[in-house]
């Protein structure tokens, strides 16, 4: 059947670009499964596109060079593609097992060498924050920090309907910033603006001699409204496969994004075929390009898609809560099942919120008043983090799609039992009285725990109107506090893990104001404690780390407001 393919395909080109050869190894394309490459020829033989098949035919080489570590030869426009991923010896992190299962599929072969061809490449930069890659981004998984590479166009002139892109995502060690940072908020968050800048900081540690590892995700279309989308290379530093296999997930989900915005119209008819890593091998799966979309207003996609995408590393999480991957401003570049997001220690996005007692901590900045008291609650001895810990933020992770607002009205009516602000966003009065603020910043916390971009808000509870329940099982204690008790404490608890050596603040986001000194530190606690004598044991209070982070970012933010 090969044989007759070849040779039905050699009388559709010219003699002079195309010789057929019956002893030459199986060839397949480049970087492609066999079973893809076949398909493909088949369907352009079908449409009569014999500069397609050229361009195809173009990057076919032998199997067993496919799977040698060196490169061959590549023209000089086909898009640069690596050896295929090789499992690492060891792995820094422990992933929950992970199925080896797939899909196995014959192996046609293809005895087809092609001469050179011309083409035109150019380079996709719309700095549309909405579309993954076509800007320099970075990002944050495991021990490496991630330099996004904006999208790489590489059209061929003998067939202008058919273009290949590519994106590439550089895996940098985070050791190669240890000497620059004294903790890992500090070297992270230096990590992040390092690798997202173009061109590399001077005397940066991308330059380390410790070098990335780069996944590369391709993909090339339309063949009708059909799309292929393959993950190509790795190389370099040694990267976790599972790492690879989660990561190959998320590019291939910003892929469809840039292919949803090539053609707004045909999202439900494009079909994706989609070569992915998995630990064992490869997988081959198809997808409606709307299924890898995020939601909107129009196209509200549910989860299955996404559960189905990741289900052949680990079937465990297929009914677990699906959140987003972001990059440095919070953008989403694609979606996950929330273990993976703990497992691999992986940037998503979060909010923060401040609850106030009836006054609104933002009008009382503006009028230069008294602040309001905050809400402060401490976590039940049984809870797995942080247990008995205390904390001024009502906070939680955003869901798939989910907008900042959303996320942080249905947290506080989860946690706290306060519904105004989901009452307001459900109703149709705009004369209703909305407790929640608009989004104020965004802060970024970098822990070994946990790396989020938080959202901030604040909640105006009308204590006449609201009252709060916490729920049992999360919370033991619960009340408004003077926020000056509140600016004391937590700085006197900041101040106790950098004593401990547990602070994961960098330098000048340790709390601790050099104009005042222990002495002064002491007054202000005995002024606090006589003027506020039913909060007596304030002053030893611990707070939750990642909380203390935001608080830091809060006092910045709010103080530079106030000024």
């Amino acid at each position: 059947m090969v044989r007759e393919l070849a040779v039905q395909i050699s009388r559709s080109c010219p003699p002079s670009k195309l010789i057929i050869s019956s002893h030459l190894p199986t060839y397949r394309a480049q970087g492609s499964s066999p079973r893809n490459t076949v398909s493909k020829l088949f369907f352009m033989m079908k449409g009569k596109k014999p500069a397609a098949l050229l361009a195809l035919l173009q990057t076919c080489r032998p199997t067993s060079a496919f799977r040698s570590s060196s490169l061959p030869t590549r023209r000089n426009h086909m898009l640069p593609r690596a050896s295929k991923i090789a499992p690492p010896p060891t792995t820094p992190l422990c992933l929950p097992s992970l199925l080896l299962s797939r899909r196995q599929f014959s192996s046609p072969s293809l005895s087809v060498v092609m001469t050179s061809m011309s083409s035109s490449s150019c380079l996709d930069e719309t700095n549309d924050p909405f579309i993954p890659g076509s800007f320099m981004a970075s990002s944050l998984a495991s021990e490496y920090a991630i330099r996004i590479h904006p999208i790489v166009c590489t059209s061929s002139e003998n067939d202008p309907t058919n273009s290949m892109y590519r994106l590439s995502w550089d895996f940098h060690p985070l050791q190669n910033w240890d000497a620059s940072a004294n903790t890992s908020q500090a070297l992270e968050l230096r990590a992040l603006n390092d690798c997202a800048q173009k061109p590399s900081p001077p005397n940066s540690a991308l330059s380390n001699t410790v070098s990335a590892s780069t996944v590369t995700c391709t993909w090339e279309g339309p063949y009708g409204s059909d799309w292929y989308i393959e993950i190509h290379a790795v190389e370099g530093h040694d990267i976790p496969r599972e790492l690879v296999c989660v990561m190959s997930r998320i590019m291939v989900q910003s892929a469809a994004s840039h292919i949803a915005s090539l053609n707004q119209q045909a999202h439900k008819s494009t079909l994706l075929h989609l070569t992915l890593p998995i630990p064992g091998g490869e997988s081959f799966e198809e997808f409606q390009l709307s299924q890898l979309l995020p939601p909107t207003k129009e196209c509200d996609n549910n989860d299955v898609a996404i559960r189905k995408l990741f289900t052949p590393l680990n079937a465990d999480y297929a009914g677990m809560e699906i959140v987003d991957m972001v990059n440095q401003h919070g953008h989403i570049l694609g979606s996950l099942p929330r273990p993976f997001v703990h497992s691999w220690n992986i940037l998503h996005r979060g909010i923060g919120m401040i609850v106030t007692k009836d006054t609104s901590i933002l009008d009382s900045a503006n009028q230069g008043g008294r602040r309001p008291e905050i809400y402060v609650h401490q976590r039940t001895a049984t809870k797995r983090i942080f247990p008995s810990l205390y904390d001024m933020f009502v906070g939680g992770v955003s869901s798939r799609g989910e907008s900042a607002e959303l996320t942080a009205a249905r947290e506080i009516a989860e946690e706290l039992g306060l519904t105004g602000a989901l009452d307001f966003q459900q109703s149709a009065d705009d004369g209703m009285f909305n407790p929640l603020s608009e989004e104020l910043f965004q802060c970024t916390v970098c822990t070994p725990y946990n790396r989020c971009v938080v959202s901030m808000f604040t909640y105006q509870c009308r204590t006449d109107r609201e009252t709060i329940g916490w729920q049992d099982e999360e919370v033991q204690w619960g009340d408004f506090v003077p926020y000056e008790i509140v600016e004391v404490a937590g700085r006197l608890s900041i101040n106790r893990l950098v004593e401990r050596g547990l602070w994961p603040g960098g330098a000048g986001e340790d709390g601790r104001d050099p104009s005042l000194t222990r002495d002064q530190i002491e007054v202000m606690i005995q002024k606090l404690k006589h003027e506020y004598s039913n909060h007596l044991t304030w002053e030893s209070w611990d707070f939750v780390p990642d909380g203390l982070l935001v608080w830091e970012a809060w006092l910045r933010w709010f103080n530079k407001k106030t000024l």
